[in-house]
């Protein structure tokens, strides 16, 4: 029988949704924009459900990406991933942004000496940063960083890897700054939903489930809040 999961993903810009079948994915739905995640991530579960001709009930879990990352988009994310798996009695599976991100671009680069650094915008010159190897084994978990001349230069050199790839949305601000130290392979990409769907399925058949009820996203660092001004 087909293992049904719903992978949920808005931890940036990116507004995804994926089912996926088996660990592969399926059905897609997906946006980049700065804002609406709140309106249209439930629309888009509506329209992949829609579009494969399977009811919310037929799903096997939800999974949905735990962060580093946005502060409102993670809880946008999370609140509706919680709440399908809550009304449906369905098993909630949670994923490492960083990891999915690197698991994109793993198929590209299958080389068992090729590391993974998969960064996210985090404002300003910083970043939220993963490392992963082969076998997306966690090499450094992912942290925050104020990206700098070398940054990764001697965790590379103490993996002795034959080549790197960085890939996410912090990508451009990274290379800007630091052109003369480019990594061995680059690509600018943003997390999206079928990046996780071979990690939501291994943690299905693993049967490792969060709790529903205390799950909380991963936010790394604290949310920037600006307190107004008091007005006397």
């Amino acid at each position: 029988m087909d293992t049904l999961i719903l992978n949920i993903e808005t931890s940036t810009k990116s507004c995804s949704v994926c089912l996926s079948k088996n660990g592969n994915p399926w059905v897609i739905k997906e946006s980049y924009t700065a804002a609406g995640h709140a309106a249209n991530l439930t629309l888009y579960v509506a329209a992949v459900m829609r579009t494969a001709q399977r009811s919310l009930a037929d799903l096997d879990a939800i999974a949905v990406s735990q962060g580093p990352g946005s502060y409102t988009g993670l809880r946008i994310g999370v609140s509706v991933a919680k709440g399908l798996a809550f009304s449906l009695d369905k098993p909630l599976v949670a994923i490492d942004t960083l990891q999915a991100l690197a698991a994109g671009q793993q198929q590209r680069y299958a080389g068992s000496d090729t590391l993974f650094v998969s960064m996210i915008d985090a404002r300003r010159m910083d970043a939220y940063v993963g490392v992963y190897g082969h076998n997306l084994a966690v090499l450094r978990a992912p942290y925050f960083c104020t990206l700098s001349q070398g940054a990764f230069d001697m965790m590379l050199a103490q993996e002795a890897a034959s080549q790197y790839l960085i890939a996410g949305d912090a990508l451009p601000k990274y290379l800007s700054a630091f052109n003369y130290n480019q990594p061995s392979e680059y690509q600018l990409v943003h997390p999206s939903a079928k990046y996780m769907a071979g990690l939501s399925q291994a943690k299905f058949e693993q049967q490792e489930f969060v709790d529903v009820a205390y799950f909380e996203p991963f936010y790394l660092k604290a949310p920037n809040i600006t307190k107004p001004k008091p007005k006397f």
